[in-house]
């Protein structure tokens, strides 16, 4: 075929009369390049054999590198198995397509099998503690292998090719002192877990479940919850300065003692919760619902309040002097002995409210409602109270005024009862805008 086939294809070119006088020529350039065509035909089909036996043969290397460190994992010996945690995450790194999710389901599972557990767990689940804990004696911080299979599950370059389906199970486990900075806990299952003292700052819990979680005395920093659920979960004396509490669910949880200065409780559900002593200097609360929860002396220092609801909540000494407060509820609140010093209130809705012993020094309440409010022996030296709506003359009477204290030209006089106890917030709100 080399030989002839320069005549099939291109025979009628060549004058066979003339060969020797230089056709020659044109049939060896034909021949040299048909066979240049064919090399390289056989070197590009040479080439894919090569890299499908690279791939067949990286493939069953990371197999075996999987399987030693399986080995490793099941080891006596804590530095064995420390080893084997450090080899999956080095597989992880090396094949991250390959071995994230099972890597991360692994560790999953040895995590759960060697951590002492905080609550009783159905049968069908492991119930005895790592060996050589006493259920009784619950270790300050977890165990050395333990931690570091915590600290390769949530790194975040890790955790960016689990398969999302893989979602990490922690509940019920006892993390007390965890060392879990910036970690990447999106979307884990934490119920009932104690990470009491952990090292959480700059961590992501982003659509997590931490209901009925203890985290007494963690380091919260910086930390994300957006989304998170955190019903009923105890963090009293928790650093979540700058925290992000966007959309979190924190509805009877109880934070007494925590530091939440500069944290972001937008859309944040924190009805019936306990927040006493509680700072929220400079927070940003909007939308935030804090419906019956208890503020005794939680301090709102230059805090911004928007569209807040406070119907029926506590805080009793509460500071919010700076504080500034707009389209916010504190129906039936009690307030007696807060300072609201210079505190700005643009219609607030105070029906009903307890501000007993209260200092207002200079705060201004902008068309704000203080139907039935009780102001016995509240301070209103400098309160602008000049567009405030439905005061009364008993109210202005039972409280203590200055020279310098703005009241309305005329007070309100009643003509209809007070709305009924039993009305919901909805309801007064409507008839506030219509009145």
């Amino acid at each position: 075929m080399l030989w002839r086939g320069p005549y099939f294809v291109d025979g009628k070119y060549i004058d066979t009369a003339e060969l020797a006088k230089g056709s020659a020529a044109l049939v060896t350039g034909l021949r040299t390049a048909m066979v240049a065509l064919i090399a390289g035909l056989g070197a590009g089909v040479a080439l894919l054999y090569t890299a499908r036996t690279y791939r067949l043969t990286r493939r069953g290397q990371i197999t075996d590198r999987f399987t030693k460190a399986l080995e490793r994992l099941g080891s006596a010996e804590v530095y064995v198995r420390i080893g084997g945690i450090l080899a999956l995450e080095q597989i992880v790194q090396d094949a991250p397509e390959q071995a994230a999710t099972d890597a991360a389901r692994i560790l999953n599972h040895f995590i759960r099998d060697r951590a002492p557990k905080t609550r009783e767990t159905p049968a069908s689940e492991e119930t005895t503690p790592a060996a050589g804990v006493d259920s009784k004696n619950w270790p300050d911080k977890p165990a050395p292998d333990v931690q570091a299979a915590l600290t390769a599950l949530t790194r975040t370059e890790s955790r960016t090719h689990v398969h999302p389906r893989e979602r990490l199970d922690l509940h019920g486990l006892h993390l007390v002192g965890a060392e879990l900075h910036q970690a990447d806990l999106t979307d884990v299952d934490l119920q009932g877990t104690t990470l009491a003292s952990a090292h959480l700052m700059g961590a992501t819990f982003t659509k997590a479940n931490l209901s009925g979680a203890n985290l007494t005395n963690a380091d919260l920093y910086q930390a994300t919850f957006t989304e998170a659920k955190l019903r009923e979960a105890t963090l009293v004396k928790v650093d979540l300065r700058e925290a992000m509490l966007s959309g979190a669910d924190l509805s009877k949880s109880t934070l007494t003692g925590s530091n939440l200065r500069w944290a972001n409780l937008t859309n944040a559900n924190l009805a019936r919760a306990t927040l006493t002593d509680v700072s929220l200097r400079q927070a940003t609360l909007g939308e935030t619902d804090l419906s019956s929860a208890t503020l005794t002396r939680a301090n709102f220092f230059k805090a911004t309040l928007t569209n807040v609801d406070l119907y029926g909540a506590t805080l009793t000494d509460a500071i919010l002097t700076k504080a500034t407060l707009t389209h916010t509820s504190l129906i039936r609140a009690t307030l007696a002995g807060a300072n609201l010093l210079q505190a700005r209130l643009t219609r607030v809705n105070l029906r009903e409210a307890n501000l007993t012993n209260a200092k207002l020094h200079d705060a201004i309440l902008t068309d704000s409602d203080v139907h039935a409010a009780v102001l016995t022996a509240a301070d209103l030296k400098g309160t602008d109270l000049s567009s405030a709506r439905h005061l009364t003359q008993e109210q202005a009477s039972s409280a203590i005024t200055y020279e310098n204290t703005q009241l309305p030209t005329t007070f309100w006089e009643p003509t209809t009862p007070p709305a009924p106890t039993g009305r919901s917030l909805r309801e007064l709100a409507r008839e506030v805008e219509t009145e």
